[in-house]
C-alpha cells in the first residue's frame, strides 16, 4: 500500500463515521472509494436495493449491480471490471461495489476496499442502532453507550491508521492493534498470531495485550484462517473470538480475543474484532510494500543504495547545484584480490567481507555524502561540495582503510582498493557520464598497481576503449587457439647441463600481432581468465615435457602460477589432473610464484602450498628479492627454489654492491637447502660472476633464448654432450 493510499484510507474513516445518516454515509463512501482506486463508477447494495450510485449518469444498471456481475455493462462507458466487497461477514449485509475500465483490481486494492467496506458496514449499523433507539425512545443510557463505543472504535481505528500512514515500526503498529482491541472489547487478552514460512506454517505470537494465553487458542486461530471468517466459541465462563488476517489474498494469521462472560454478550464484538484484524492486514500489506521498495533500491549484502538509486541521487544533486560554488566529485572504488578470497573462503565469507568494506568506506566520508555498492566488488561514493583536493584526500583514506587486515573465518585477510576520481566541470553533465569517467580512472589506477588513486583526464577515455578491446580479444583468444608456448632452458652453471625448461606463454593475435605478456597477463588476472589460461599452459607444457623426457629422462618443467590460481580451492586437483593426463611425474614439475602473491594472502598461500606439496610437486619463489617477505616467513614456506630477480644482475659489469646482494641470496638459499636460479643472464661477465658466487643454475639470452617446442630438442641434444668448459651459447 502506498503512502498516499494510507492517508486516503484515514480520511475515509473520518468522513464516513462523521455522517449523521445512512444516505450521507453511503454517498461519501462511494465517492471516496471510487477516488481511492481511480474507478469510473461506485455504488452500495443494501437489502436488494442500489444505494448511492455514483458515476453512472441517468441510467443505473440495477439488475447487473444486484447480480454482482464481474463484468458490468454501463451505457456510455462500456464493460467495466468490478469489485464487490461485503459490508459484513458476507454479502447479505450489503456490499460496496466499484468498477473501472482500465484494469482489474490488484490484491492490494481489494484489501483497501475491504477495509472501507467494513468501516462503512460498522458506520451504517451504528447509525441504524442510534436511529432505532431514538425512534423507540429506548433506554437513553444504551444509546449513549452505543455512541461512546462507536466513537471509541472510530478513534482507535483512526489512531492505528495514522501509525500505519506515518510509517511507524511494524511492532509498534501491531501492539497498537492488540491493546486497542483489548480496551474496546473489554477483553482479558488479545493476541495476534501469525503463520511462519515453511510447510508446517507454525503459528507464533507477534503481539499480545492482557494475560498471555494466546498459545491455548491455536486451534481457534487456525479455524478462522481455514474458513476465512470470524469464529466465536464459548468456554466455561468466557468466550473466544478469532478473526482471520490476510495479506494479498493469503491467510497469514488470526487476531484472537478472550472475553469474560457468555457468548451472547459478545455478538457485536465479532465485527469489531474483524475491523481490528483488517487493520493488521493493512499494516502487513503496507510493510511488505515498503520492504519491497527498499529492496528494489538497496543492496541486500551491504544495505547501501544500489546503482539505480545512486544514479537518481546523483542526478538530483547535479540538477540542484551551482557549478561555480558546488563542485561535485564521484569516486569509483574497486577491490583488489577480492575474487581470490571469495573463491577460496566461499560466498558467505565474501559477503561478510563486502559488508565490512562498506562500513569502512562509510567511515571515511561525511554523513551528507552517498555511498553505494554498484555490484560485485565495486563501490561508488558521491561527495557533495568537494573539489579535487578534497576528493583525492577521501580516496586516499579509503585506500588506507581497506588496506588494513579484515578478520574473517578466524584469520586475517588482506585486500586492497584502487580508486578512480571524476570531478564535475560542466553544468550539463550527467551522472552516468561522470560515473563512467571515474570507472575509466579506476582502470588506469589498477593498471599502475594496487592501492592507487587516479583522477580522470579526457585522454584516458581512448586508453580505456583500447583496454576494453584488448580484454574482449583476450576472452576469445583461448577458444580460437591463439596462444602458444615457448620454452627457455634452466642451465646448471657449473657444467652447462640443461636441468629443465620454463614454459612461457605467447599470444599471437590476428589483429594485434604478438602481444606482450606484460600487457595481457594483468588483464587476464583481473577478469579471472588467468585460471583457465594457466590450466591450459600447465596441461600443454606437461604433455610436451613428458614427450621430451623419453629422450631426456631427467628434464623438469617450471610453470608460472598466478595468485588467483593459488587460492583457488580446486587448484591442487587441477594440477593433479594435468599431470595425470600428460603422464608426467609430479617430482618433475616446479610451480613458480612471486613474493607478492605469497605475501598478499599468507594464510591462504601456506594452506594451498601444503596441499600442492602433498602431490609431490616442487615450489619456487620467482623474482626473489624484489618483494617483502621476511626470513622467518620464508623459512616456514614449503618451497624448494629461489629465482634471483634479473634486476640484481642487470648491469653489464656487476658492481661490488651487486655481487654482495647476489652472494647474500645464494648463501641464504644454501642455508635453507634451496636451489638458487639466476634470471636474466645476458653476457659472459655476468655468467662468470655467478659461477664464482656458486650460484647453481641460471637462465638468460646468453645461455639460450626462449624457443618454440619444435626448435628446442637440438639444443637439448647439444647441451647433453657439451663439455663443462664449453661455451653455452646456442
Amino acid at each position: 500500500m502506498s503512502h498516499s493510499s494510507s492517508h486516503q484510507l484515514t480520511e475515509f474513516f473520518s468522513v464516513v463515521n462523521a455522517a449523521a445518516d445512512e444516505e450521507t454515509a453511503v454517498a461519501a463512501a462511494v465517492e471516496r472509494a471510487a477516488e481511492m482506486v481511480e474507478a469510473e463508477v461506485a455504488a452500495v447494495v443494501l437489502a436488494d436495493q442500489v444505494r448511492g450510485a455514483w458515476g453512472f449518469g441517468t441510467e443505473v444498471p440495477s439488475a447487473g449491480l444486484l447480480r454482482a456481475d464481474k463484468r458490468l455493462g454501463v451505457p456510455a462507458l462500456g464493460a467495466l471490471h468490478t469489485c464487490y466487497t461485503a459490508l459484513g461477514e458476507d454479502k447479505k449485509h450489503g456490499a460496496l461495489m466499484v468498477g473501472r475500465l482500465s484494469a482489474e483490481f490488484s490484491p492490494e486494492e481489494r484489501h483497501v476496499l475491504q477495509g472501507m467496506a467494513q468501516v462503512l458496514g460498522l458506520a451504517l449499523r451504528g447509525i441504524r442502532v442510534l436511529s432505532d433507539e431514538r425512534n423507540l425512545r429506548a433506554d437513553s443510557e444504551r444509546v449513549a453507550q452505543v455512541a461512546r463505543t462507536k466513537q471509541m472504535l472510530v478513534e482507535t481505528l483512526l489512531t492505528i491508521q495514522r501509525t500505519i500512514s506515518n510509517r511507524r515500526p511494524l511492532p509498534e503498529i501491531l501492539d497498537a492493534v492488540t491493546s486497542g482491541a483489548a480496551a474496546l472489547l473489554g477483553a482479558d487478552s488479545v493476541a495476534l498470531m501469525l503463520a511462519e514460512e515453511g510447510r508446517a506454517r507454525r503459528l507464533t505470537v507477534a503481539s499480545t495485550a492482557g494475560t498471555p494465553e494466546a498459545s491455548t487458542h491455536d486451534g481457534d486461530a487456525r479455524e478462522a484462517m481455514a474458513g476465512g471468517q470470524v469464529v466465536i466459541r464459548p468456554l466455561a465462563r468466557d468466550a473466544v473470538i478469532a478473526a482471520p488476517v490476510q495479506v494479498t489474498g493469503e491467510m497469514t494469521g488470526s487476531l484472537v480475543a478472550r472475553l469474560p462472560g457468555p457468548v451472547e454478550r459478545h455478538a457485536e464484538h465479532r465485527e469489531q474484532l474483524a475491523a481490528f484484524a483488517q487493520q493488521v492486514s493493512v499494516a502487513l500489506t503496507d510493510a511488505r510494500t515498503a520492504e519491497a521498495a527498499h529492496e528494489a533500491h538497496h543492496d541486500p549484502v551491504t544495505g547501501l543504495p544500489n546503482r539505480g538509486l545512486f544514479l537518481k541521487i546523483f542526478n538530483r544533486v547535479l540538477a540542484s547545484r551551482d557549478v561555480a560554488t558546488d563542485p561535485t566529485s564521484v569516486l569509483f572504488v574497486d577491490l583488489d584480490r577480492f575474487k581470490a578470497v571469495n573463491d577460496s573462503l566461499g560466498h558467505e565469507a565474501g559477503d561478510q567481507l563486502l559488508a565490512a568494506v562498506a562500513g569502512r568506506i562509510r567511515g571515511c566520508v561525511r554523513a551528507s555524502d552517498t555511498t553505494a555498492r554498484l555490484g560485485g566488488d565495486e563501490f561508488a561514493v558521491l561527495l557533495h561540495d568537494s573539489p579535487m583536493d578534497a576528493a583525492t584526500g577521501v580516496a586516499e583514506r579509503i585506500v588506507q582503510a581497506v588496506k588494513d587486515p579484515f578478520r574473517l573465518a578466524g584469520r586475517d585477510i588482506f585486500i586492497g582498493a584502487s580508486v578512480g576520481v571524476a570531478i564535475s566541470r560542466e553544468t550539463a553533465e550527467h551522472s552516468d557520464v561522470l560515473l563512467n569517467n571515474a570507472d575509466v580512472a579506476m582502470y588506469r589506477a589498477k593498471k599502475e598497481g594496487p592501492g592507487k588513486v587516479i583522477v580522470y583526464e579526457p585522454y584516458m577515455h581512448t586508453e580505456a576503449l583500447n583496454y576494453l578491446s584488448l580484454r574482449g580479444d583476450l576472452q576469445k583468444a583461448l577458444d580460437a587457439g591463439e596462444f602458444a608456448l615457448q620454452y627457455q632452458p634452466l642451465i646448471r652453471l657449473a657444467t652447462g647441463e640443461v636441468t629443465g625448461v620454463e614454459a612461457l606463454i605467447r599470444w599471437h593475435s590476428p589483429g594485434r600481432g604478438l602481444v606482450s605478456p606484460v600487457d595481457f597477463i594483468p588483464i587476464a588476472e583481473e577478469s579471472g581468465l588467468i585460471v583457465e589460461i594457466g590450466q591450459w599452459v600447465l596441461e600443454t607444457a606437461a604433455a610436451q615435457v613428458a614427450t621430451w623426457r623419453r629422450t631426456f629422462p631427467d628434464l623438469t618443467l617450471n610453470v608460472n602460477v598466478s595468485g588467483l590460481q593459488l587460492v583457488n580451492p580446486r587448484f591442487a586437483d587441477d594440477v593433479m589432473r594435468a599431470l595425470a593426463l600428460a603422464g608426467l611425474p609430479s617430482s618433475a614439475v616446479t610451480l613458480e610464484l612471486t613474493e607478492s602473491v605469497l605475501m598478499s594472502e599468507p594464510d591462504l598461500a601456506r594452506s594451498s602450498l601444503a596441499a600442492l606439496r602433498t602431490l609431490g610437486v616442487q615450489l619456487s619463489i620467482d623474482d626473489f628479492g624484489t618483494g617483502y617477505s621476511s626470513l622467518a616467513y620464508l623459512r616456514e614456506l614449503p618451497v624448494d627454489e629461489l629465482k634471483i630477480d634479473r634486476a640484481f644482475i642487470a648491469r653489464a659489469e656487476l658492481t661490488a654492491e651487486d655481487l654482495a646482494l647476489v652472494r647474500t641470496i645464494v648463501q641464504l638459499g644454501q642455508i635453507l637447502g634451496l636451489r638458487v636460479v639466476a634470471e636474466g643472464i645476458e653476457n659472459a661477465a655476468q655468467l662468470e660472476a655467478l659461477r664464482s658466487l656458486s650460484c647453481a643454475c641460471g637462465q638468460g639470452y646468453h645461455l639460450c633464448r626462449p624457443a618454440d617446442a619444435a626448435d628446442l630438442p637440438p639444443f637439448l641434444e647439444r647441451a647433453s654432450l657439451r663439455h663443462p668448459n664449453a661455451s653455452l651459447m646456442a
